[in-house]
């Protein structure tokens, strides 16, 4: 919102200089007028808040797509799980996350053979995103899910890694 509202003073900055009487601020918008005089050098001023050209610049840009977490629900408190996280991303039981190539089904007729089948397998997610992922589903969904014919099955376990290890060792 304060990004909007500066970018929205910067057009209109001409008409600030001259409107600008008043120095009495609101308590509301202390921070952003305080801010906008130290980097546009104009005084603080309520007619620059209130103006009309503002309120049209930011009722038309479009916000950015946003996946935050519910940290409270109204009826029980509870945290909520990231609906998209769940339909994109799949957990494998040792912590992983998964996904399919992105583009998988776009413009197959321009892509070669090789590409298409690159294109059919998935990929890991770095630690970042398994990190935000984790943070973005509640425990239900970290819990191991078994399903009949999961094709996901070899890639449940990671035996060759000590961490991740769930039997000892075989030597030979």
């Amino acid at each position: 919102m304060l990004r909007t509202l500066i970018s929205a003073a910067r057009c209109i900055r001409p008409l600030a200089l001259q409107q600008c009487k008043a120095a009495r601020i609101t308590r509301d918008v202390r921070s952003f007028t305080t801010l906008h005089r130290q980097v546009y050098n104009v005084p603080a001023c309520k007619s620059l808040i209130n103006n009309s050209q503002i309120l049209q610049i930011a009722n038309n840009i479009s916000p950015m797509p946003v996946r935050t977490v519910t940290k409270f629900s109204l009826k029980k408190g509870k945290r909520k799980t990231v609906k998209a996280a769940v339909k994109r991303f799949f957990r494998l039981h040792w912590g992983i996350w998964i996904r399919p190539m992105i583009g998988r089904h776009k413009k197959m007729w321009k892509k070669s053979p090789p590409q298409r089948r690159r294109l059919r397998q998935h990929v890991f997610t770095n630690g970042t995103q398994t990190k935000l992922l984790d943070k973005m589903v509640t425990k239900c969904w970290k819990k191991p899910k078994y399903y009949v014919d999961d094709p996901y099955t070899p890639y449940h376990t990671r035996d060759e890694f000590y961490a991740t290890r769930r039997k000892p060792a075989v030597r030979t």
